[in-house]
């Protein structure tokens, strides 16, 4: 999976004011495990030292020092996908598509599936919400590949929603940490199976029959003149 809305770390201010901060016996295990990790891994992290880089000139110390490889502006649709396609046979996924030009394009050049994402949100502020841009990157993609979604997903109404808008599969992040956190693998477990059922009981009340009959005729939308809702 490439993640593809990160050429630069967006301007992040929840996580200025409160920055990530691993505990000295910890580490990031995607990193070169060397001696100067684990040292630095109770101060700020590279990513957090960049953004908060007060000079273009700051910024690009930083990058230098980190080896200039934390985030690439360098990837193009004409070489990056082949590239990996030479250098992987595992398949190869888009994370961060949020427009029907670039779910095209993404089809275009061989992606093997895409993921409506904006990253959490925390990219681009006023950056529209995954589930707004969903419906027309569906109905460009066409059932080519698969469009898979992320962002807000907390209940199993959240994930019929999705469905109904076009999402192939969803994806689902943070109520996974929050069963992780509260009892390792069986929480996880926990948490899969409350939004199993939330979804069943959605499906059923909504009169869905089976997971490839949802579609937007199960969803509705607040009128904007008045009291009700209009169909999609």
């Amino acid at each position: 999976m490439v993640t593809v809305d990160t050429p630069i770390l967006g301007n992040r201010i929840n996580e200025r004011k409160t920055p990530l901060v691993l505990p000295s016996h910890l580490y990031l295990a995607n990193y070169a495990t060397s001696a100067k990790t684990k040292t630095n891994s109770s101060g700020p992290s590279i990513e957090r030292l960049l953004l908060n880089a007060p000079t273009s000139a700051e910024a690009n110390r930083v990058a230098k020092e980190a080896g200039g490889d934390l985030h690439s502006r360098a990837m193009t649709w004409a070489h990056t996908i082949s590239w990996l396609r030479k250098a992987t046979p595992m398949k190869i996924i888009l994370k961060g598509v949020m427009t029907e030009e670039d779910a095209e394009l993404a089809v275009e050049h061989g992606a093997d599936a895409i993921v409506v994402s904006n990253h959490g949100g925390r990219q681009l502020d006023s950056a529209p919400s995954t589930l707004e841009v969903l419906p027309a990157i569906a109905e460009t993609v066409k059932g080519r590949i698969p469009v898979l979604f992320d962002g807000g997903v907390r209940h199993g109404s959240d994930v019929f929603k999705a469905l109904a808008l076009g999402a192939d599969l969803v994806l689902v992040g943070r109520p996974v940490l929050w069963g992780m956190s509260y009892d390792g693998q069986r929480g996880v477990e926990l948490a899969a199976n409350i939004l199993e059922r939330e979804l069943a009981r959605t499906m059923t009340l909504a009169g869905a029959r089976d997971v490839a009959s949802i579609g937007p005729n199960f969803l509705g939308v607040r009128k904007r003149d008045g009291f009700g809702i209009a169909k999609l």
